[in-house]
Formats: structure tokens, sequence, C-alpha cells
């Protein structure tokens, strides 16, 4: 059994009668609840590739049996499973989707400080795998759901919880699943996961908050050349290699034309009001009716991050070729990662690419594409207004901001399927954004956790709860 499960069932047991007729969760206790869930997560071994979600999975479902509340796991694969519960509103509207990823990215422990899956907190942080991606928000819209049900608070909505399988892979056996074969389960008007967050500073004041209302769709490829294999001392014409250097260079040189959608120009609107004078004079320019070149190569000076949400990328980052340094290759391969803004026609930009490359021996071959092109989420409805309300009652003062994400999300695929997505997860120090993410000595902030984890329940409540 897990450290905190004693814990947790003593908490439950002498919670359950007070919770249930308060008008407002206890929070100390629910927040101490909700770290000691994390680091039971956080310990569990759901590193890709092998997934081993299943772990996670009957972990929280053992909570929600001890609460007497439903749920189900969905088994895509041996060990790949995902978990879904539902809080029952009156249906008035159509329901409101929690969800965030079990599995993780794969670890090097030797590269680590610490033991990846140890679940460590020390000096007000967690460190673990797992803990900002994403089983931090896992674990609060995981409470949040716990809450509703012990509270049997008036909802005019269903609430789903999905913990779901698969992210880090692309969602094939997750959320592509669970879409395909169990769509009813987790159908929705709107949901909320990850890739959203509040900024703190290093006194743990908050600077802003960001809610992903976009994100780019990954479309990429390999180039394959191919020639006349031969001797090192003889030249010849069609030397994949140089037909391949030529090509991702061209690739490389090239920068797609800057595109604003309604997220990103409203970003950087916001962002100009709470920005110092010269950086807010770039977002201006660039909202202008005729922006420059000039402007959007100083808006790139400030932040590659800036760049990348106004263009498609395109960025070389495997190049393959030869096995002997006296030896012409008849092949040479690369990859190339391109993050394409919403929007973007997939066929057309191959095309697009080919042309510009103008290397007949390199082949162009698309990988296959898991997140679906999609369009953002709206700003002007229940789910992004109520974040708004939440958020300025909760900490009036802190600009809130629509923004796109760079990386790629589960949220694609809902959108595409017709369901409005906000990311939201906890804050991060502004100093350091990454947080470790996707790399060694992963961590969390503790209080900044467990505020988001009340701050969530403040958002569903706006957006699902009976006025």
């Amino acid at each position: 059994m897990l450290v905190h499960m004693g814990l947790r069932m003593g908490a439950c047991c002498l919670a359950a009668a007070s919770l249930v007729a308060a008008a407002e969760p206890d929070w100390p206790a629910v927040r101490q609840e909700a770290l000691e869930t994390l680091v039971d997560l956080v310990r569990l071994k759901t590193a890709q590739p092998e997934g081993n979600e299943i772990l996670a999975a009957r972990y929280l479902k053992g909570i929600l049996d001890e609460e007497g509340l439903p749920s189900e796991i969905f088994e895509s694969a041996p060990s790949r499973a995902s978990i879904v519960a539902r809080v029952e509103g009156n249906g008035s509207k159509k329901p409101l989707l929690l969800l965030g990823h079990l599995d993780v990215v794969a670890v090097e422990p030797d590269e680590w400080s610490f033991d990846p899956f140890g679940g460590e907190v020390r000096d007000g942080i967690l460190f673990a795998r797992g803990s900002s991606d994403d089983k931090g928000v896992v674990t609060g819209s995981f409470h949040v759901l716990l809450e509703l049900h012990r509270h049997s608070t008036p909802l005019d909505r269903d609430v789903i919880f999905l913990g779901v399988a698969d992210e880090e892979a692309g969602g094939i056996h997750g959320i592509n699943f669970m879409l395909d074969r169990h769509r009813d389960r987790i159908d929705a008007e709107f949901g909320i996961n990850e890739a959203g967050k509040g900024v703190f500073d290093r006194n743990l004041n908050y600077l802003r908050f960001e809610i992903q209302t976009a994100e780019k769709t990954p479309t990429r490829i390999d180039l394959r050349a191919s020639g006349t294999s031969g001797h090192g001392s003889i030249p010849l014409r069609d030397n994949p290699i140089g037909a391949l250097a030529r090509a991702v260079a061209r690739l490389y040189d090239h920068q797609m034309p800057p595109k604003l959608n309604e997220t990103t120009r409203e970003y950087f609107r916001r962002l100009a009001e709470i920005s110092e004078p010269e950086k807010a004079e770039v977002f201006r320019a660039i909202l202008g009716d005729r922006p420059s070149q000039e402007d959007f190569d100083r808006l790139f000076d400030l932040s590659p991050v800036y760049n990348s949400m106004v263009r498609t990328s395109i960025v070389p980052t495997i190049l393959r070729g030869g096995y002997l340094k006296n030896v012409i290759p008849s092949e040479a391969r690369a990859t190339v990662d391109i993050r394409a803004l919403p929007g973007e026609d997939p066929e057309q930009l191959y095309s697009f690419l080919k042309r510009l490359m103008n290397e007949p021996a390199v082949d162009l071959v698309p990988h296959t594409v898991t997140r679906t092109p999609h369009e953002p989420s709206p700003l002007d409805n229940e789910a992004f207004l109520g974040f708004e309300r939440a958020l300025n009652r909760l900490y009036p003062g802190v600009p809130v901001l629509p923004t796109m994400s760079t990386g790629a999300t589960d949220s694609a695929q809902l959108r595409a399927a017709g369901i409005p997505m906000y990311g939201f997860g906890p804050a991060r120090p502004e100093w350091d954004l990454a947080s470790g993410i996707h790399g060694k000595d992963e961590y969390l902030y503790v209080k900044p956790f467990q505020d988001y984890v009340q701050i969530l329940w403040n958002v569903v409540l706006e957006i699902a709860g009976t006025d």
C-alpha cells in the first residue's frame, strides 16, 4: 500500500460528514490530501514507452471506490489504461470534461540529481518525474471531482474526470482510443486540460495567468536522399549527402510568414498592457495594420517562443548518412520537426516544402499525424469567461491572458472532435517556466500546486455550478 493511503483514509473518514454539508471545502485538509495523492502518483512508474498507466488508473479507482464514486478503467492494450469518473449535474447543460495524462516521458536516472520516482518533498518543492507534466494536473482535476462528490454540489453540468493514457506518444492508446471507442463516456461541451499556467515571482506572488486556448500541430517529415554509392576519392554529381544538406539548409533558412489568430492577437494585446515600454512597443507594432519584417525580427529578439507563436516553425532535428569516411553512401536521411499554426493545411504545406527544397533526389515522407489539425477555442464562451471571473475574483489585478502552446497536447484531438479545450495547470516560476519538463530534475512548487487545486474548484463552479 502506498505511503499516504493510511493518512487519506483517516482524513476522508473524519471529513466526510462535515464537508458534505459545508458550502466550501476544508481547504487546508484538501490541499494536504491533494499533495499526498500527487506524491503517490509520481512514485508510480508510468514512463513511456511502456506506459503502464494501469498502475495509476487502479490507484485512483481505489480512492473512488472508497468514496462510493463509480469509475471505469478502459484498456486500449495490455497495461495501457485510462480512467473515467463522473459527478452528475441536473442535465440542463452539457458536461464539463477535466483531464490530465497518466503517462510521463522516459528518464535517464544517472543524469538526475535525485530519484526521479522518489517523490521527495523538500523546501516547499516536489522533486519527481511527472510532477509538472502532468500528474499535478491529474491530481487537481481528481480532487475537484472528489470535492464535488463529497459536497453533493449542485451542478448544471455533469463533471467528468479523465485520467488518460499515452499523451506523450501522441495519444493513440489514450485520447484517440477514447474518442474512437468511448466517446459517450467523455463527450462534453467544454474541457479543461494541461498547458496553461500561472506564473509567479521569487516571493510566490502571481504575475499573470495564462489560459491555453490554442496549440500548434506537429507535422513532422523525413527527408530521404538517394544517389550512387562510390569511393570517397571520386566526387559524384548525385552524392545524397550533398543533396540532403542543400535541402535541409533551404528549409532551415526559410521563415514561414507570420500569422496572428484570435488567441495570439489577444495574448500580445494584453501582454502589451503589462510590459515595460520597450517590449510593449514591439507587441503593439506587430498588432498594427501593416507590421513590417523588422517588427517581427524584434519580436524574435525578445523571445524565440514569441516567434514560434506567430509562424509555422521548421526545425531540422536529425541527420543520418554514411558509414565510412572514404565511402559515398547511397542514401542519407533527415528528420524535420514542423509545428504548424492552427488552420495550416498539411498537404499544401508539404507541397510548398518540396518546391522550396528544389532537390529532385530528396523525397519528402510525412510522419503519421496523431494530433489532428484544428482551430483555436473561442474566447467569448462560458468556459473562458468562467476562468476570467474566477481568477479576477481570487487574484484581483493579476492579468489573465489567452495563450497558444508551441508544443502539443491531447486538446488537439478534442478540439478537432468539436470540444473547445482550455489549458490550465499549476503555476511555474518566472525564472524557469520549463521546470525540468521533459528534461532532468523535473520539479513542482508545492504551494502553487495547492493553490491550483483551489483555483480549479472555483473555475469549475463558474462553468458548471448551479446559480
